[in-house]
């Protein structure tokens, strides 16, 4: 994000800052979105430890496909790929 944020700080030009800056929102914001995936699973088991995810959370088996699925579409926006495109889909 703060290569973005340099690029857009560095044309000289306001339009290109403010989209520069909304990109730089834009990864912060899935960034939250992985700590929430992190967080989730930490709820579930009670801890961060690996140890006792794996042998205590019986229930993982239902919750891990939901928890895959929010994980791959936070790797989407991550990587700006189609639908959630900033460089591309620009309409300013």
């Amino acid at each position: 994000s703060y290569s973005l944020l340099c690029t857009g700080w560095g044309g000289y030009n306001n339009y290109s800052f403010l989209s520069s800056v909304r990109c730089a929102f834009g990864s912060v914001s899935f960034e939250a979105c992985f700590m929430c995936v992190v967080i989730f699973c930490a709820l579930c088991s009670c801890s961060y430890n690996l140890i006792d995810f794996y042998y205590n959370c019986w229930l993982s088996l239902l919750l891990f496909p939901l928890i895959y699925v929010l994980f791959l579409i936070c790797i989407l926006c991550e990587t700006n790929r189609t639908p959630f495109d900033y460089g591309e889909a620009e309409s300013e």
